[in-house]
């Protein structure tokens, strides 16, 4: 419907003086005593364009020609932009730049200048680690020191190395890794409560220099997410050992399989299914040569492969479970295998690193890749 520059100016005016787009809605509910009310997008327009223009109705030509000729274009980085954003971070510290954007009207680039040059803010990301006991580092360095020896012996060992691990997907988005975001001018003491419980699926997946095998999904006939235990990874490491069948190029007899301590992965089960095929060519707990536990950093899936994809597969907001799936399994297919290669390049450099630290923990000094 129409609305009058006169509903438009006052939507404007609350926006800013209250900062939510349902509250302005409310507040222009019963300041016009009427039923319908604008939705928030064009809520957002108008802002956008009172913040450009200064005016919250479209400009005649003669307008627009005096401002495109009216010099240097104007900051967004103005007084008023910088105090909006200002509120907005003590209000929501973890809202995302986009977020931000969106709710401010104001371009992404700008609130991110705004962010840093004006506030002198800085997105931390909130990571948990596990603390690493004495027993911790001395396996790390033990595992490190195999895999570095082994290189040296063979120096393409590697590529024919698969490193695995399966990740929850809530379609909350809460394990998106953007969530964990505060913008701050020093790390946050900050604690992340997510729901108890949600809608997810559980996606395991292998990578190696040759690629990515899977995803594949812990779930029952009708496509819902069941609880990883030693029956379901067993079914999902038989698609695996297919999977890994008819790739050209590689012979099965010559690749190695590494996996976490997770205990439906080491159980006596698992682990004779898994020796069955690959013989004395497994890394695992309960096995020589030990995964370390403790090790996320160590292990590609977890310091690459999860991060990238819970940073693309939310970008959209998928509402069902089967467009979550989707979007992760199109994520998976569009990494190239050049890519992976980095990243199992990245992990040999990984463990050098471990060693020189004594075990210690690294993620506050590499980057994914």
């Amino acid at each position: 419907m129409p609305w009058t520059t006169e509903q438009k100016t006052f939507a404007v005016e609350t926006y800013f003086r209250l900062k939510s787009f349902r509250e302005t809605q409310l507040r222009f509910k019963d300041h016009f005593n009427c039923r319908e009310f604008p939705v928030s997008s064009v809520i957002c327009g108008w802002v956008k364009k009172f913040r450009t223009h200064g005016a919250v109705n479209n400009l005649n030509a003669k307008d627009k020609n005096r401002q495109s000729h009216s010099g240097r274009p104007k900051s967004a980085r103005t007084q008023d932009n910088v105090a909006a954003v200002r509120d907005s971070v003590v209000h929501s510290p973890s809202k995302s730049v986009r977020r931000r954007s969106q709710e401010l009207g104001i371009n992404r680039e700008s609130v991110r200048r705004i962010l840093i040059s004006d506030l002198h803010l800085y997105p931390y990301r909130i990571q948990i680690k596990h603390k690493l006991t004495a027993d911790d580092m001395r396996k790390r360095v033990t595992m490190c020191q195999w895999f570095s020896d082994r290189i040296d012996d063979e120096p393409d060992f590697l590529d024919n190395m698969w490193f695995s691990d399966e990740a929850h997907f809530l379609l909350s988005g809460h394990v998106n890794s953007k969530n964990n975001i505060f913008w701050g001018s020093t790390p946050p003491d900050h604690c992340l409560q997510r729901p108890l419980h949600s809608v997810k699926c559980t996606a395991w997946v292998a990578i190696s220099t040759h690629g990515i095998i899977g995803p594949f999904w812990f779930e029952d006939d009708d496509e819902r997410s069941l609880t990883v235990n030693t029956e379901r990874y067993i079914q999902v490491l038989r698609k695996f050992w297919v999977a890994l069948g008819r790739r050209r190029g590689i012979d099965r007899a010559l690749q190695w399989f590494q996996q976490d301590g997770a205990t439906p992965h080491t159980s006596n089960v698992s682990l004779e299914w898994l020796q069955q095929r690959f013989e004395d060519r497994l890394i695992s707990r309960r096995c020589h040569p030990e995964w370390s536990p403790h090790s996320p950093d160590l292990n590609p899936p977890d310091f690459y492969l999860w991060g990238y994809l819970k940073d693309r597969v939310y970008e959209h907001n998928p509402q069902t479970i089967p467009d979550l799936k989707a979007a992760i399994t199109a994520a998976i297919r569009a990494i190239p295998r050049e890519e992976c290669r980095r990243v199992i390049e990245n992990f040999a450099r990984r463990i050098q690193v471990c060693l020189q630290r004594r075990g210690g923990h690294l993620e506050h000094i590499f980057e994914r890749l």
